[in-house]
């Protein structure tokens, strides 16, 4: 007698693994990294893209109280802005951030109409506002165009960080 044959290869124990495996690992990882990236005992830290320290919403230009050179409240103005605060004199490495925003603000090119940067340097403030500023240290601040602080960037970070930043939320951003 003969056996009936069927047209199927039988499937191997091996073979039935290798689909489940192919099929099945690139989903187990996929969640696997999900969910290891989304707490922060992960993977990653849950630090995002940018190269400045991302501000808690809630901080404004307005809080700080000061006044620009020309005694205009520093607050909100449509555009973003780049402010360098410095509490005490200027140092050489603020005189140094001076020039490069400068500069960075001709790298923006097309943008520079969106942006305006600023120093506090000689700026009059009131005397709640100079120790807030004492308190926060020196450094140069982001805010968005309804003068919301974004990003704080130390004097020691180089200025590409500021402007990688600055060109992601440029493009992605539909006001200012």
């Amino acid at each position: 007698m003969s056996k009936a044959v069927t047209g199927r290869a039988p499937l191997n124990r091996m073979t039935f693994w290798m689909i489940w495996l192919v099929g099945g690992g690139p989903l187990l990882l996929a969640m696997f990294l999900y969910f290891s990236a989304a707490s922060d005992s992960g993977l990653w830290s849950g630090q995002g893209s940018q190269k400045g320290e991302l501000l808690q919403t809630g901080q404004t230009l307005e809080q700080w109280a000061v006044k620009d050179g020309q005694g205009n409240p520093l607050a909100a103005t449509g555009l973003w802005q780049i402010v360098l605060a410095v509490p005490q004199h200027c140092t050489e490495r603020c005189a140094w951030w001076q020039t490069q925003l400068v500069q960075l603000h001709r790298a923006l090119g097309k943008n520079q109409q969106r942006v305006q940067w600023l120093s506090l340097e000689g700026a009059r403030t009131e005397e709640s506002a100079r120790q807030q500023l004492e308190q926060q240290g020196a450094g140069i601040w982001l805010a968005d165009p309804h003068g919301n602080l974004v990003l704080r960037y130390r004097l020691e970070q180089p200025p590409q960080d500021l402007l990688k930043d600055l060109r992601r939320l440029l493009k992605v951003s539909r006001i200012g």
